[in-house]
């Protein structure tokens, strides 16, 4: 006998109704039942475009309270519409590092696991998405450590040519491992005693900063194996100048920000990191006043090199991670600063968007999104509720 699933439903409400003493008039009224309702449409898959809008941004969402449930969030900033900003979600587990190809249409998050959920031994696994579909092309177990830390944007990087993608380990001896994104298979793993992170520079290497305030430049050959390592002369004392481990990297020049509010220019269009010169980005009068960067992630760039960094007020010793009430727009090549954006819901970290009319997106003090035109400084709007705890990482998209 051929059994509808609407009579199977009318009839187990029917059964539910009269066990309650409940008639079908007194439900309906006299004459017949409502008509059921339409099946919804379930199973439906979209896909991403290639390239993302310009005021799409991926929202590194730490989950750090508990780390678990960490994910990147594919968000756009110009929605109005609530429900309609959040565009895709990827996972990320414990601090899981994320970066993106800007060409090859993929993203890389290397993320870690326990066996028994927060026990047991624990595993990690690089793990590359399809930027459009947001699925799986390959999960790579880790042989060693990955570098376990807040989010940072250089704890792994694409290669000039999007060839190698870079992985910093951290187990605690320091390395980073290459990986061959046309086979994608770990090539090598190379130690880099002392020094963390990956900047990409030159057309195949990678420049790491050193606990003696120093850099180091490991050059690769086409194959990505080892060629060659160089060591640059400490730029900072590391407890009298401390710089902030974030550069903004502009036309092949690396910006490196102090505690204090100078700036360290880097040349890494070459294979070895050359420093070319240091200028500061506060007058004397607010030196004087103690004006300085503050911050996690607190500086980046817009499509014309401008370097946008969060400044905040009497700052002092241990105040470099508060974040700060202003963003200072400069022109790298002037050296000169182009405006002040006052943030009234204070500043933790910071990235702008691409484009002719970027968006400056701020995580507030309340790990909130605050959006303002990089332009000309306009307040926007604030994005909240999108499962937002601890976004305190924000990339812009490709």
């Amino acid at each position: 006998m051929h059994r509808d699933k609407h009579t199977d439903l009318y009839t187990i409400i029917m059964v539910v109704f009269l066990a309650l003493g409940v008639t079908v008039s007194s439900v309906a009224g006299e004459g017949e039942l409502p008509p059921p309702l339409a099946i919804e449409e379930i199973g439906r898959v979209e896909t991403l475009p290639k390239t993302y809008p310009e005021d799409w941004v991926m929202v590194d969402e730490s989950s750090f309270w508990n780390m678990f449930g960490g994910k990147i969030m594919i968000l756009d900033i110009a929605e109005t519409s609530h429900p309609k900003r959040i565009k895709g979600m990827l996972s990320k587990s414990m601090l899981g590092n994320f970066t993106q190809s800007a060409k090859r249409g993929e993203f890389y998050i290397i993320e870690s696991f326990h066996e028994r959920g927060s026990r047991g031994k624990k595993f990690d696994v690089l793990v590359i998405y399809d930027k459009t579909t947001l699925k799986v092309i390959k999960e790579i177990d880790w042989p060693t450590d990955r570098l376990q830390s807040l989010p940072e944007r250089y704890s792994m990087a694409v290669s000039k040519d999007e060839r190698f993608l870079y992985v910093s380990n951290f187990n605690p001896a320091a390395s980073f491992s290459v990986v061959d994104l046309q086979t994608r298979e770990i090539v090598e793993t190379i130690g880099t005693p002392g020094c963390v992170l990956t900047y990409p520079s030159g057309e195949r290497s990678v420049t790491s900063i050193c606990s003696n305030g120093g850099l180091l430049s490991t050059v690769l050959d086409k194959n990505g194996n080892l060629k060659s390592r160089h060591r640059i002369a400490p730029f900072f004392d590391t407890d009298d100048t401390p710089v902030f481990e974030w550069p903004v990297i502009v036309d092949g020049n690396a910006y490196f920000p102090s505690f204090h509010g100078d700036l360290h220019v880097f040349d890494f269009s070459g294979d070895v990191a050359k420093h070319t010169e240091t200028w500061s980005l506060v007058s004397d009068k607010e030196r004087a006043a103690n004006w300085r960067p503050g911050g996690l992630a607190l500086t980046d760039r817009d499509d014309k090199g401008r370097l946008y960094i969060i400044m905040q007020p009497d700052g002092a010793e241990g105040t470099q991670t508060h974040g700060g009430s202003q963003v200072w727009v400069f022109d790298l090549k002037s050296q000169k600063r182009l405006r002040v954006i006052d943030v009234p819901n204070w500043a933790v970290s910071l990235a702008v968007t691409r484009g002719d009319n970027p968006k400056l997106v701020i995580t507030n003090g309340e790990m909130n999104l605050d959006i303002f035109s990089a332009n000309d400084g306009k307040f926007i709007q604030t994005v909240s509720d999108f499962n937002n705890v601890t976004p305190l990482l924000i990339h812009k998209s490709y």
